[in-house]
């Protein structure tokens, strides 16, 4: 008897072992090889003061076709807020003090594939001294100098000769990280044969505590064109003149865009784009950072990928890049390891198709080393965008956030934030007013129909017939709401990059129109983000007049939209 109960007891125990491990891992596959992650960002609505929504997004999943969000508040059990089709949905109106999880189930038909659980969030009441930095208008990303060596700040300006390519490096100075000056020039062009016809792109410059040096990495070509691809370096003790090493291909490698990535044990990497920007690779720097030991690893080869910046989150690593496109708006990705030799995961797409009209570029914490939030810095390099008569260059901030391995970010028109106290909070214009609402086209193609661009999917799109212009996507609102912005995802051909000529049309019966705004005047590529003023409808319309190539004197383009996102107040 005594053996029976043992056996009685074992098998009671594996029972309760099985069901522990069921129910608190986070992923369950369904089908092998297919998983998702998923995660939030809190952000509070124009003109409020909780921070009291969250914009969910979650990895999309091989053979889904719906997903099924869920929450918990206060870990109580999960339930049912929507059924969709896309990978990102809004939930508002969460309670201060509560904490919140998000569970998304994906199916194939009615067969589950894979399920997962978000990480916890609590909604907050907005802080006080906050830095608005606006996505749409011309701004910058005010963050504190970390070339603080002692009492002292520094800071580097570069300076073109008259006749074009690199002329001087100047040092700045301060106590306070405000007011700069003592400005000194401590690398001239005159300084080293490499550096007489010269110019440096994708510039690092970090603090090598161990020697007590400011390194300086960068691009290096001539003044006239790209043919030498290599890299620099050069090293300065604080205060006094660079001294230039010299400049060369890592390994024979060609290298043109690239980073610099400081890992948590001071060790250091050169992230370098090779063979005409079609492979990326990393290399690890020597000691004091001033060579190459060695090549680690091709992380991408013939993806042609650019601006490679590199960020650590909670022990993975994280690189994200742009797509080689010149100047011109191009497809964001990312992968991610558990260590930096690798392995990396295969590339990830994130964000809208064309960065939001913008280049994936710097990705860095907000609060330097210690902080929590992480931000990309898109860049708008709209002095090479052609037909758009705009010699200036932009940045656009975006707020990342993170669930093992898997990285997200979105558009909000602004972003509020506080370096020090390591806050970031987005702003959105609104609620999400038409997404998954009833959707129609002048015309459609079978498997492309109007509803893919308001499915809360970047991924998929309506396309048109043909090149028929002028050409209308509609949606129903289900009621008359007051409406605050409206932002587009445009189509973009890689080499074709256009620009759409359009205007957005208003209805309250669907029989009577008005044009709420008129954008023939649009010159953004990729991504528009437009604001509306005391405008009531129940329809919205965009009206797609012409596409504008930069390269083609005809419209050969067919209508075609990303994702088109309303937003206003809900007044059901």
């Amino acid at each position: 008897m005594v053996k029976g109960k043992s056996w009685i007891a074992i098998v009671i125990a594996l029972m309760l072992l099985t069901l522990h491990l069921t129910s608190s891992a986070q992923t369950v596959h369904a089908a092998a090889g297919e998983e998702t992650h998923i995660a939030a960002t809190l952000f509070v609505l124009k003109n409020e003061s909780e921070v009291s929504n969250a914009k969910i997004h979650w990895a999309p999943v091989s053979g889904a076709t719906t997903y099924e969000l869920y929450r918990s508040e206060n870990n109580a059990p999960y339930t049912l807020l929507q059924s969709l089709t896309g990978t990102t949905t809004d939930d508002y109106g969460l309670n201060i003090g509560s904490t919140y999880k998000y569970q998304v189930k994906a199916y194939g038909g009615t067969s589950l594939i894979t399920s997962t659980v978000s990480p916890e969030y609590t909604p907050y009441i907005l802080p006080e001294n906050l830095t608005t930095f606006d996505n749409t208008t011309q701004s910058t990303l005010m963050l504190p100098n970390e070339l603080k060596v002692g009492d002292t700040y520094y800071r580097f300006n570069f300076v073109q000769k008259s006749s074009g390519g690199f002329g001087e490096m100047i040092q700045q100075t301060s106590t306070d990280d405000i007011t700069y000056g003592n400005d000194k020039v401590v690398l001239s062009y005159t300084d080293h044969p490499d550096l007489a016809n010269s110019k440096f792109e994708g510039i690092n410059i970090l603090y090598h505590a161990p020697t007590n040096k400011f390194v300086f990495w960068a691009h290096y070509e001539n003044s006239t064109d790209y043919t030498l691809a290599r890299v620099s370096v050069a090293s300065a003790t604080p205060g006094e003149d660079f001294t230039f090493h010299k400049s060369f291909r890592p390994e024979g490698n060609q290298s043109r865009d690239i980073s610099i990535f400081k890992d948590d044990d001071d060790s250091a990497y050169l992230i370098s784009t090779a063979n005409n920007n079609s492979d990326t690779i990393l290399y690890k720097l020597t000691s004091d950072w001033l060579d190459v030991d060695h090549q680690v690893s091709v992380i991408y080869q013939n993806q042609h990928r650019e601006l490679p910046k590199m960020i650590k989150k909670d022990g993975i690593y994280y690189l994200f890049s742009s797509q080689a496109a010149g100047w011109y708006p191009s497809i964001p990705l990312y992968s991610s390891a558990t260590s930096i030799d690798g392995d990396w995961s295969e590339l990830r797409t994130i964000g809208n198709t064309s960065t939001f009209s913008a280049q994936s570029g710097s990705v860095m914490r907000v609060k330097p080393d210690t902080g929590n939030n992480v931000v990309m810095v898109a860049y708008r390099w709209m002095f090479g965008w052609a037909g758009t008569q705009n010699g200036t260059t932009e940045e656009r901030l975006l707020p990342v956030w993170f669930s093992d391995g898997y990285a997200f970010y979105d558009y909000f028109d602004q972003v509020l934030y506080n370096t020090n106290d390591d806050v970031v909070v987005p702003v959105q214009n609104g609620k999400l007013l038409s997404q998954g609402k009833p959707a129609t086209a002048q015309t459609a193609t079978g498997t492309n129909p109007a509803s893919y661009s308001n499915d809360g999917n970047y991924q998929t799109e309506w396309i048109g017939t043909g090149s028929s212009w002028p050409h209308w996507w509609k949606v129903d609102l289900g009621s008359v709401q007051q409406l605050n912005n409206v932002q587009i995802s445009w189509w973009m051909q890689k080499g074709s990059e256009g620009f759409y000529k359009y205007k957005i049309e208003t209805s309250t019966d669907n029989v009577n129109w008005t044009v709420a705004l008129d954008r023939t005047n649009n010159t953004s590529y990729g991504f528009t983000s437009d604001t509306l003023s005391s405008t009531a409808a129940r329809y919205v319309r965009i009206n797609m007049l012409n596409g504008t190539l930069h390269n083609n004197p005809n419209n050969w383009y067919t209508p075609r939209l990303w994702e088109v996102k309303v937003f206003g107040a809900d007044t059901n």
